[in-house]
């Protein structure tokens, strides 16, 4: 006898057939877009990296005046480089950005830095504490006016930065912002920076700047500059630490930056970071 219709069974089979490839679908399109995204976050990570890298290149070379008095006080030309000179060019929080502005012009007097005294007395807002180090990393990218960067051009409003904090004073559940831009990863999660991450650590423990202050390199200690974003879970699982103040470093001992990628107590947040060392930390 012909049958003219399915069975429930055979229409239970294919609908969880379906159901099945839809699944299996949603998996491989989630995956394909989180990899592009990973893609996309390193391809920002990088071009700023290739700006901040370029430019610290140049230190050892650089040839510097000690200001008055200065030899008095047991500092040496390696140590004004590097406190002065260095985190100046690339102030990591808005304190060393305050003292570049208040402090006399002859300390401070880099192209960089006599930006970043314009840019700071002629602001209209007072940036918060919160991404500081994000805001800060922007500063020097799109204002120190470092070469070595042919992709930054390419770095657009709205997709590889942002302003991501302040108070949401519509209420809208959005924040408004602070006035200042951040690097944004392709999670639209700020990137963060440590210009001297002492005491990082890779991801399975092992401590990175592993000479620390008995390198040979008494200029930077063999220290680079840090970027990382959060990566897909959107959890930092890095600590940076409180800030350093230019007028606060003493003899220019390392800053602590309390770094670490993979710690145990933030291991599972920090698993999935993307930074600008990825490639060293899997040699």
């Amino acid at each position: 006898m012909k049958r003219n219709a399915f069975t429930l069974i055979e229409l239970l089979v294919v609908v969880a057939t379906i159901l099945l490839l839809m699944s299996l679908t949603a998996v491989a399109v989630s995956s394909a877009r989180s990899s592009q995204r990973r893609n996309q976050t390193r391809v920002t990570i990088s071009k700023i990296n290739e700006v901040l890298s370029s430019q610290w290149r140049t230190y050892p070379s650089q040839s510097v005046s000690l200001p008055n008095g200065w030899m008095a006080n047991g500092w040496t030309l390696n140590e004004y480089k590097r406190c002065y000179r260095i985190t100046g060019d690339m102030p990591p929080n808005w304190n060393d950005v305050k003292v570049i502005a208040t402090n006399s012009s002859s300390q401070f007097n880099t192209r960089a830095q006599k930006t970043y005294r314009q840019f700071w007395n002629q602001k209209t807002q007072t940036p918060t504490d919160q991404y500081a180090d994000g805001e800060c990393l922007f500063l020097t990218v799109m204002y120190g006016g470092f070469a070595g960067c042919l992709d930054c051009a390419g770095l657009r409003s709205g997709k590889d930065f942002k302003d991501t904090d302040g108070l949401d004073k519509d209420g809208d559940g959005v924040p408004d912002g602070d006035g200042f831009q951040e690097f944004v990863d392709a999670w639209g999660k700020p990137l963060g920076f440590v210009l001297w991450p002492a005491g990082l650590t890779t991801p399975n423990g092992d401590l990175f700047f592993s000479n620390g202050d008995n390198s040979s390199d008494k200029l930077t200690y063999e220290l680079r500059p840090l970027i990382f974003s959060a990566g897909p879970n959107g959890a930092y699982g890095i600590d940076v630490g409180s800030s350093s103040n230019l007028a606060k470093l003493q003899n220019c001992g390392l800053p602590s930056a309390n770094t670490s990628l993979g710690s145990v107590l933030n291991s599972s947040d920090a698993a999935d970071n993307l930074t600008n060392f990825d490639a060293e930390f899997r040699r």
